[in-house]
């Protein structure tokens, strides 16, 4: 015998607010990891001008600011558990990343 799930409840039907925040969150995230990427690929003293080294640092405090916004975006999902906690695992180690790349190894000098 089956026990018939009722429309809105969490364990059975169709969870709006899984889906969105399963779509939502990678989709937001994929420019940040971009940047991510682009920020600890590694670079030759010869690679960029000196000139380029306020952009770099001007697009790793973008990317941090970013990563803090993703974070806050994930939060409401979690919170009512339509979500897991690992979904907070890919914004922190993104902005770990960036923060470590900007504070310990600084754009040429700057």
């Amino acid at each position: 015998m089956t026990t018939p799930t009722h429309p809105r409840s969490p364990r059975g039907g169709l969870r709006i607010g899984t889906v969105l925040g399963a779509c939502l969150l990678p989709t937001i995230e994929a420019p940040l990891a971009f940047v991510t990427l682009v920020q600890l690929m590694p670079r030759g003293d010869d690679a960029v001008e000196f000139d380029a080294a306020q952009e770099f640092a001007l697009l790793s405090n973008l990317g941090i600011g970013w990563a803090i916004l993703c974070l806050v975006l994930t939060l409401p999902f979690v919170k009512t558990r339509r979500l897991r906690r690992w979904w907070y695992a890919p914004p922190l180690a993104m902005l770990l990343a960036l923060a470590a790349r900007l504070l310990f190894f600084p754009p040429y000098g700057s």
